[in-house]
């Protein structure tokens, strides 16, 4: 496959990503929040076979700041074998977890 064609959300929105085989695509976005502070980011990568996503939520409240991070992997043949949205006609990629982390920066200063 030279091309993958997947929807994905992107700040409350329906975005349709498509990526040529060697193509990367990087996105992110971050706001204030009545308790801090959020941002998000992906980064969609295509090798002709699978699409890539290496994605990271970061963000700070009254608890403290946490970041979860991972990477998400999907055959081009299921990139509309996911979830279905109907009500928007979209169906998504049947994303595989393929690593996945976090840090609480609170509990590290709390020594846990």
């Amino acid at each position: 496959m030279k091309t993958a064609r997947f929807w994905h959300y992107h700040q409350s929105g329906l975005v349709r990503i498509v990526l040529r085989t060697g193509q990367t695509l990087h996105h992110s976005h971050g706001a204030r929040t009545d308790e801090g502070w959020t941002r998000e980011s992906n980064i969609f990568s295509f090798d002709g076979q699978t699409v890539t996503n290496e994605w990271c939520n970061d963000g700070a409240d009254c608890d403290g700041r946490i970041t979860r991070d991972g990477v998400s992997i999907c055959a081009a043949d299921r990139l509309s074998a996911g979830y279905d949205d109907t009500e928007n006609g979209a169906r998504f990629p049947d994303w595989q977890t393929a690593e996945t982390g976090q840090r609480d920066y609170s509990a590290e200063a709390a020594g846990y």
